[in-house]
């Protein structure tokens, strides 16, 4: 199975955001930096043999050719269910708790239900997963906890923080209705790894996003 790293992650997401584009080496490296030039080339390479990736001949320029496989296959190299999280109890309903974490100014992005709500309303939850910058956690603390919120086991707490060293999913992150909700490439990998009515709206929203609506 293709190994996923941190930083190959880092140029699938490049990879899978400009996924109508034809791009070179060097511009996909350009664009996801975080692996050097060689490791990005065996990469692409490793991306070729599968079929994920097709090298035009003509112009030696690549493109991805099965962009929801490409998601799905992330959803089983990096479940969701498999990160780890900060776990609070917030005393707030849905909507009231997306608020509060947006007024924390702290770099975040909603996933999960938290994220696809705000495209489409399907799913009635208090669960709300939100990815945080790594290295933030104790700011994150000192704030959920002047705010009622409490320190909880993963099965009774409704507020899930994920800490993450990925920038894309900061820098490159959707503005929805007022908040910032991850790059839909890592969402609907989110949905789909979560299962479920996540997996039902993921199947819903992987359509939008292929016609440009997500």
């Amino acid at each position: 199975m293709l190994e996923l790293t941190e930083k190959r992650l880092a140029s699938l997401l490049w990879m899978m955001e400009n996924k109508e584009k034809k791009w070179s080496v060097l511009e996909l490296n350009k664009g996801a930096p975080e692996l050097s030039y060689r490791p990005t080339f065996s990469f692409v390479k490793e991306l070729e043999e599968i079929g994920f990736v097709k090298k035009d001949p003509k112009t030696a320029e690549h493109g991805i050719t099965k962009v929801v496989d490409l998601v799905r296959f992330v959803s089983l190299a990096r479940p969701i269910q498999s990160l780890k999280t900060v776990n609070f109890h917030s005393p707030f309903e849905f909507s009231k708790t997306l608020k509060m974490v947006q007024e924390s100014k702290l770099s975040h992005a909603f996933t999960v239900f938290a994220g696809s709500e705000l495209y489409r309303s399907y799913v009635k939850t208090d669960q709300v997963h939100v990815y945080i910058r790594k290295g933030e956690e104790e700011k994150w603390n000192k704030f959920l906890l002047s705010k009622n919120c409490l320190k909880a086991q993963k099965n009774q707490a409704n507020l899930f923080l994920i800490p993450t060293e990925q920038e894309a999913l900061f820098k490159d992150a959707a503005k929805i209705k007022g908040h910032s909700v991850v790059p839909a490439p890592i969402l609907l990998s989110d949905l789909f790894s979560f299962g479920g009515l996540a997996e039902e709206q993921a199947n819903f929203l992987v359509e939008e996003w292929l016609n440009n609506r997500v």
